[in-house]
């Protein structure tokens, strides 16, 4: 996309279009799983995604070589992060899921707060995700595990990215760090349960895998960056926090997954809870400036630049 023409486009539907654009590679990314599986979908789109990100940064190899020891666990947690949600998707409602892991950036926004307001916060929060799990369709175990090992993968990964954003200029923190994640997933792969490489390289499901890259990646990376770079702080941490409703409302409409009552209500009390928390993180002095758009995510959301939530 060309930068006159984004620039053209108000920043906050930008923001959106690329979560979105995130959403919906989710959600075809539950399409793919009926070929490849949740682990075969996530090792085609960490390659891919890694490719295209790398033609597109060309980041120095001198930098993996000096900053390997940041990179490392950097490009770990993604990897976690990767296979522990799109195995929860294959499980759960892609708006259950989202959900579930805002409970991660939740709980570090408690724990390195010393608001009480925050802490209620985030305690109505806890009794969203608590009113979730109890919901109809929610007895899968592993699903539910998934899901909030997500929230603590990015938890983590909203740590150490914004560390590789101080580090490591421009966006080849993200390249490098999905790159490490990619290698580090060729070896794990295997081990969890993949498809025969016949299926892995049939030119449809590559394909497929390519529009869930270009979607979950490189669409939300240039759309928020384009953003970011226009849009007050508060903005941002606010309208970031509709990820849950617009995964809800995406998998309601390409994958049929209907929330109940209850469900949405639960939904709706984390968004809450992450609204007023994004708003306080934004109007806090060490937010006073733009957010750091060296440290764009891949996979969920344009708030873990500023870690709001996932």
């Amino acid at each position: 996309m060309r930068p006159y023409a984004l620039g053209a486009v108000p920043a906050p539907l930008l923001l959106l279009t690329g979560m979105v654009s995130l959403q919906f590679g989710s959600a075809f990314a539950k399409r793919l799983f009926e070929q490849t599986g949740p682990t075969g979908a996530t090792l085609l789109r960490l390659l891919i995604a890694a490719a295209l990100l790398c033609l597109l940064s060309r980041p120095a190899p001198r930098l993996l070589r000096t900053h390997w020891r940041l990179l490392l666990p950097y490009g770990a947690v993604f990897a976690v992060m990767q296979f522990s949600f799109y195995e929860a998707t294959s499980r759960l409602p892609l708006g259950v899921v989202v959900t579930l892991e805002f409970s991660g950036p939740l709980l570090l926004a408690a724990l390195t707060s010393r608001r009480a307001l925050d802490r209620l916060r985030v305690a109505l929060a806890g009794l969203g995700l608590l009113a979730l799990g109890g919901t109809k369709g929610m007895d899968d175990p592993v699903g539910l595990a998934a899901s909030l090992l997500t929230g603590a993968a990015l938890t983590g990964y909203i740590l150490l990215g914004a560390r590789v954003g101080r580090a490591v200029p421009g966006g080849s923190g993200l390249a490098l760090g999905l790159t490490v994640a990619a290698v580090l997933a060729l070896p794990t792969a295997p081990v969890l349960g993949l498809p025969s490489p016949d299926v892995l390289l049939d030119p449809g499901v590559l394909a497929a895998a390519l529009a869930v890259a270009v979607l979950t990646t490189v669409v939300p990376f240039s759309l928020e960056f384009a953003a970011l770079r226009r849009m007050p702080p508060r903005v941002f941490a606010v309208l970031s926090t509709v990820e849950p409703v617009i995964a809800a409302l995406v998998g309601l409409a390409l994958l049929g997954e209907r929330l109940s009552w209850l469900q949405w209500a639960a939904v709706l009390c984390v968004v809450g809870a992450a609204v007023g928390t994004g708003r306080a993180a934004a109007g806090t002095p060490t937010e006073a400036g733009p957010p750091d758009t060296s440290t764009a995510p891949s996979d969920r959301s344009p708030s873990r630049k500023n870690g709001v939530h996932s």
